[in-house]
């Protein structure tokens, strides 16, 4: 029954949102943030670590789907890893990305990190199982690790990489992603690559999703840094 745990969901982050007003105190005042949006338990130091449960690591729980606690252009660079495809492509996006344009700084930088559809599309159009194994690191007998199950098809695998059972709402390549940006109202989007960034504090990526990963990254408008 996925219904249940995403109840739960909406009724802990809608009791967040009610109490959420901490948070936003806290960062009164505050300049040049990092922010990292969807932190779960990866939070980094140094970091403004944003998710709506209150895990180790994150040092901001907040509901970041409809607002985000920071003022006006307080904050110098947003990063979010394995976070975007879990939101509604249609509402949820739309509105974090005008908020992350509200409080960055003009010439700020925002980087997103997703799962690449793109690449494992590619892959299932491949003849036999090999470009798929490689991609998800697949162990003998088509077992996933992340699933903890084996795969009996293809297809199998490619609904689990773009629904995660009931937790993904969005598959994303680079040209939708850096769409989505551009057309949001960043100045300029494009495709970046692992551990490489416009701006080298952004180059936090972890290590163990880089094969399957999507990376774009997007600038406001405004005085570009070099």
């Amino acid at each position: 029954m996925h219904v249940i745990p995403s109840l739960r969901n909406e009724i802990r982050m809608t009791w967040v949102r009610l109490a959420g007003h901490t948070p936003a105190r806290r960062f009164r005042g505050s300049r040049a943030l990092k922010v990292n949006l969807g932190s779960g338990n990866r939070g980094h130091p140094g970091w403004v670590n944003v998710d709506f449960m209150a895990l180790p690591n994150v040092n901001c729980v907040w509901d970041c789907r409809q607002s985000l606690p920071f003022e006006d252009e307080s904050v110098r660079v947003i990063f979010s890893e394995h976070f975007f495809e879990h939101l509604d492509y249609t509402e949820e996006i739309p509105a974090i990305l005008a908020e992350s344009l509200r409080v960055l700084q003009p010439g700020g930088f925002i980087r997103i990190v997703v799962p690449d559809a793109g690449k494992y599309l590619r892959a299932y159009c491949e003849s036999g199982w090999q470009a798929l194994i490689a991609l998800r690191e697949l162990k003998p007998d088509h077992f996933d690790r992340y699933t903890n199950c084996a795969y009996g098809t293809k297809m199998e695998l490619i609904n689990e990489i773009f629904r995660q059972a009931y937790t993904h709402k969005f598959a994303f390549d680079d040209e939708t992603l850096v769409h989505l940006l551009l057309h949001c109202g960043f100045a300029h989007a494009s495709r970046a690559e692992f551990g490489r960034s416009l701006d080298p504090e952004l180059a936090i990526d972890f290590a163990d999703r880089a094969h399957e990963s999507l990376y774009v990254e997007g600038v406001k408008g405004g005085s570009i840094r070099s």
